[in-house]
């Protein structure tokens, strides 16, 4: 993945599904690749970028994949897969989070994998390399296969706001931050990162919800394997702003409480960014 691959004459080079794959200049060889997965959300992938390589205080290779945005995104990523700064798979016809997570887990070269939202802010020194510290150096006898930002434990009963839908969610770690020990969970965990429904009687609704996630890291658990969870500090180190794809898709099912709440969020990456291009954060 350090080296720069064959490119036809659009600059990039078909993974042969409808996918495209651009590469800029070669990468850094680093232990870790970096994933995101970004949609219609260029301002906020900008400063996720930008910010991520400011503070990650570890190399690290990234990889942003782009599921058909129309609101500039691709030319961005294009010119930082120019600099050097990423490498760029494009799925035009769109492609959902998950199937890019458990594409990734299948193709990454490196041997840890971390997943990261594209409207993440990464606010503080070493936010990377500590988590590839809670990955390696873990004092029990066996490193952690997943690291995550923090984990969700939600209660047992869960009711939705929209479409009324009552449910069990299944516990799951925070999928806009974690790290996957890819040499642990190969031929070991065997299951998707996507959203299912187990049909479960003595669940609250008769089902259990497993979000985006949370399957797999049942099967994790299941497989024997440990996992650990960062300490508040570092959730210091990064903010998550969440949701802001509606801009562009799936308007008109938010609700104006939910459009003004992002739009004010929309309004602080902006700022941010401006901040970050004017101290020429990345470069």
């Amino acid at each position: 993945m350090s080296a720069t691959e064959p490119s036809d004459a659009e600059g990039g080079s078909s993974t042969g599904d409808g996918s495209r794959r651009r590469t800029g200049a070669p990468l850094s060889g680093a232990s870790v690749t970096v994933h995101v997965a970004s949609y219609n959300t260029a301002a906020a992938t900008e400063l996720c970028i930008r910010s991520m390589r400011h503070f990650a205080g570890h190399p690290f290779e990234l990889v942003v994949g782009d599921a058909g945005s129309t609101d500039g995104s691709v030319a961005m990523l294009s010119g930082f897969a120019d600099r050097g700064w990423l490498r760029l798979e494009e799925a035009p016809d769109g492609r959902k989070h998950a199937d890019w997570l458990d594409r990734w887990v299948d193709q990454c070269a490196t041997r840890h994998s971390v997943f990261c939202d594209s409207d993440v802010e990464f606010l503080g020194s070493g936010w990377l390399a500590d988590i590839v510290r809670a990955a390696t150096t873990t004092p029990s006898a066996a490193d952690p296969a997943l690291v995550c930002a923090r984990m969700q434990w939600p209660p047992p009963e869960f009711t939705h706001p929209t479409t009324g839908a009552i449910r069990r969610l299944a516990p799951r770690p925070t999928p806009w931050m974690l790290m996957l020990d890819l040499d642990q969970v190969r031929g070991k965990v065997d299951e998707s990162f996507a959203y299912r429904d187990v049909v479960d009687p003595d669940a609250f609704g008769g089902k259990v919800a497993y979000d985006v996630g949370a399957a797999y890291f049942a099967a994790l658990e299941r497989a024997g394997l440990n996992w650990a969870e960062m300490g508040a500090e570092f959730q210091q180190k990064f903010r998550h702003f969440g949701g802001l794809t509606w801009l562009k898709a799936g308007a008109s099912r938010a609700t104006p409480k939910v459009r003004a709440r992002q739009a004010a969020k929309l309004v602080l990456v902006h700022a941010h960014l401006l901040r970050a291009r004017a101290r020429r954060w990345g470069d």
